[in-house]
């Protein structure tokens, strides 16, 4: 059963380690869960998310995409909503290092070498199916994405040496997080006993 309300997963949660199984029905909590995702993404000002960002592991994404304008100015695009995702790389050879960051491990920005260019296979919310190809920023995007459907986070392309660096990162954005979401249950947990 898929709860709809939803709030940002943190490094260090098992979910961000999960391979997401397809959705075999969209259903109208898909949907609202979606909504929240949005919400969500907008919210910390993030350009993706994945289902497995907010603690279901289904999936799923949302993104919006980088238009370009004159001189050198873009604006993001209306959310898509990706389901199932099938990503395919035509121009394996043709890759490029740029900086990601993830909402789910804040504050850290690191180059990673990706694919320039994507092809994507998804269904929509109404259950259609939808082919994009995309290179560049977009193609990134729906890679880093697609990559969280899989247990897989951008720090896991790191080479080594960077990986050792910033384990004491790592351990801080753990223990920031998970001890926040700790005591919080813990707060409930009194709030709702009777004394």
């Amino acid at each position: 059963m898929i709860d709809s309300g939803a709030s940002l997963c943190y490094y260090g949660d098992p979910i961000l380690r999960k391979i997401c199984r397809p959705i075999t029905v969209i259903t109208n909590k898909i949907r609202q869960l979606t909504q929240n995702m949005i919400a969500i993404m907008d919210k910390h000002d993030g350009v993706g998310l994945a289902a497995p960002q907010v603690g279901h592991d289904i999936r799923l994404f949302v993104l919006r995409n980088y238009i370009n304008l004159e001189n050198d100015k873009w604006k993001l695009s209306d959310p898509r909503v990706y389901i199932n995702p099938k990503l395919s790389f035509p121009r394996k050879n043709q890759v490029v290092e740029e900086e990601e960051g993830c909402l789910s491990i804040p504050k850290l920005l690191y180059k990673v070498t990706r694919a320039d260019f994507v092809v994507i296979e998804a269904l929509d919310l109404n259950g259609n199916l939808f082919i994009e190809k995309m290179d560049g920023y977009n193609a990134r995007v729906r890679m880093h994405e697609n990559d969280h459907l899989n247990g897989v986070l951008f720090i896991d392309h790191l080479d080594a040496k960077t990986r050792k660096e910033i384990k004491p990162l790592l351990k801080e954005i753990k223990k920031k997080y998970h001890l926040n979401k700790e005591t919080a249950a813990v707060k409930r947990l009194s709030l709702g006993r009777r004394s």
